[in-house]
């Protein structure tokens, strides 16, 4: 390659790792950036949004105060912030009329127990165990 060819692409070269870094994804998401996993879940989920909707806060603490804010998998009393979660037990995988449904298809679970469960239904969806 010439000199001058080189020295013209030089600068150019350069400017292009900052634009390839500030390049949106296209096929998806880093699998280790947690915020970009959330946005990109966000963004291609519809039922995160159903979670900030009237209903599911009332309905969710309705369920709270029912199940006496206690595990109902291992009866741990689950009062601090981000203890609670209230789950579906009938998955609803994106589906509104299962999402948006009767007191009596939703528990509250500890953090530990939920995730537990989901892992175990994600692994049995996927073809696992």
């Amino acid at each position: 390659m010439p000199a001058s060819v080189a020295a013209a692409l030089a600068p150019r070269l350069k400017a292009l790792p900052a634009r390839v870094a500030t390049m949106a994804p296209r096929l998806g998401y880093a699998k280790d950036d947690a915020a970009a996993t959330s946005r990109y879940r966000w963004n291609n989920q519809p039922s995160k949004a159903w979670y900030n909707s009237a209903w599911w806060q009332k309905t969710r603490q309705r369920i709270l105060a029912r199940d006496l804010y206690t595990c109902q998998s291992c009866s741990v009393l689950v009062a601090g912030k981000g203890e609670a979660h209230i789950d579906h037990v009938v998955p609803h995988n994106d589906d509104r009329s299962l999402f948006f449904c009767e007191d009596s298809e939703l528990q509250t679970l500890c953090q530990h127990c939920h995730n537990s469960k989901k892992q175990s239904e994600e692994r049995r969806s996927a073809g696992g165990r």
